[in-house]
């Protein structure tokens, strides 16, 4: 049984991105099939659960039509993500210039991320105890800095790389790092108050 390497990965990424360039919808089929789950993740920290699919058929739309400019230089995944951010990015602001308002969902009009925390096979004093940690968790992390929630996001609710947030947000690793640092021992400061 072979194993691949991450060489290995890299090369195939970049042999299908070559194919896809040059119209093979088939090979950019196999790209979407690999990332889509976590760019579907990355979405949904931006525009909620509700938006995110069309966010993310947007993205694969607009990385398909951009493939010409796509250089190599960072690896196919943090070139997409980066596509994802912006297109989220600008759904908020059409959003805000139609009116619309955007709110946080309080308690359990919309479940995010945080609701597929709780364990089902618990029993119902665990269930409750464990929406209660995630309500506390939500609240905490909605009064982080924006950039210091959108890092803490991306990392632990979309799992990126920290090497991939930095070149998706155009900002050195240390940045991350240091962001991450902060909101971490914040939610786990305002945490600790709530025991």
């Amino acid at each position: 049984m072979t194993t691949s390497t991450p060489h290995d990965t890299a090369a195939d990424e970049s042999r299908l991105v070559s194919l896809a360039r040059d119209g093979d919808t088939e090979a950019f089929g196999i790209l979407v099939e690999r990332h889509q789950r976590r760019l579907w993740m990355v979405c949904r920290q931006y525009v909620g659960p509700d938006e995110a699919d069309a966010a993310t058929q947007e993205t694969f739309l607009k990385a398909f039509q951009g493939l010409a400019v796509f250089d190599g230089r960072a690896a196919f995944s943090t070139w997409l993500t980066r596509i994802g951010i912006n297109t989220c990015l600008d759904q908020l602001r059409r959003r805000r210039r139609e009116g619309l308002r955007i709110e946080e969902p309080d308690g359990d009009e919309r479940p995010g991320v945080l609701a597929e925390v709780v364990d089902d096979r618990s029993g119902p004093e665990e269930r409750i105890m464990q929406r209660d940690a995630v309500a506390r968790l939500a609240t905490c992390e909605r009064r982080l800095p924006e950039r210091q929630r959108e890092i803490f996001r991306l990392r632990f609710y979309a799992e990126l790389e920290l090497g991939d947030i930095a070149e998706a947000l155009g900002v050195h690793v240390g940045t991350v790092k240091t962001q991450l640092h902060r909101a971490v021992h914040r939610l786990r400061r305002e945490l600790g108050d709530h025991r």
